[in-house]
C-alpha cells in the first residue's frame, strides 16, 4: 500500500473504526487511543495489507485492541480488589446532552449492548450497527460462517432479554 493509499484508507475508515471502538469500550477518549494505534499499525504494516482489504484488516484490529484493552480493565480491578482497594467504574452513561437528542431508548440499548461479554457485543456491532456482511464477519473474527451465525442468534437473543428485563422489548 503506498501512501497516497494508506491516506485515502485513514479518510475512508478513520470514523467508522472510532465508531465502532467507542460502542465496544464505551469510552469515547479510549477509543480514540484505539482508532490512532489501528491507524498507526495499518502504517506500519502498509506493505503487507492490500488495499482491497484494508477495511477488514482494520476492524479486525480494532476489535483485537477492544478485546485486548477490556482484558486490561478486568485485571486491573481483580488487582485493586485484591489489595483491599475497590475499584471505581467509571460513569460510561451518556450525558445530559446525547439523552435529550436520542432519548431514553438509546441510552437503555447501549446499556443492554454493554451488559453483553465484549465478544458477543462485538458481533452485534459489527451486524447491526457497522452493517458488514456475515463473510466479512466472519473473516474479521476467523470463524466459519455457520458458528458466526450461530454466534451472532445467540448474542441477539441475549441483547434481546437484556432489552426485555429493561422494558423496551417483548
Amino acid at each position: 500500500m503506498q501512501e497516497e493509499a494508506y491516506e485515502e484508507a485513514v479518510m475512508m475508515h478513520k470514523d467508522r473504526i472510532h465508531a465502532y471502538a467507542t460502542l465496544m469500550l464505551r469510552d469515547p477518549a479510549e477509543a480514540q487511543d484505539v482508532a490512532q494505534e489501528a491507524l498507526f499499525r495499518l502504517w506500519q504494516f502498509r506493505e503487507r495489507v492490500r488495499v482491497e482489504g484494508v477495511r477488514l484488516w482494520l476492524m479486525r484490529t480494532v476489535r483485537n485492541l477492544c478485546i485486548d484493552r477490556i482484558r486490561k480493565r478486568r485485571v486491573r480491578a481483580e488487582v485493586d480488589e485484591g489489595d483491599d482497594v475497590v475499584a471505581i467504574e467509571a460513569d460510561v452513561s451518556p450525558g445530559p446532552e446525547r439523552l435529550t437528542a436520542s432519548g431514553q431508548l438509546g441510552e437503555m440499548i447501549e446499556r443492554a449492548l454493554g451488559e453483553l461479554s465484549p465478544h458477543d457485543r462485538s458481533v452485534v456491532i459489527l451486524r447491526e450497527v457497522q452493517g458488514l456482511t456475515y463473510d466479512e464477519i466472519a473473516e474479521i473474527l476467523d470463524l466459519p460462517l455457520g458458528t458466526l451465525k450461530a454466534r451472532l442468534h445467540r448474542a441477539r437473543e441475549r441483547l434481546r432479554k437484556q432489552l426485555v428485563q429493561a422494558g423496551v422489548a417483548r
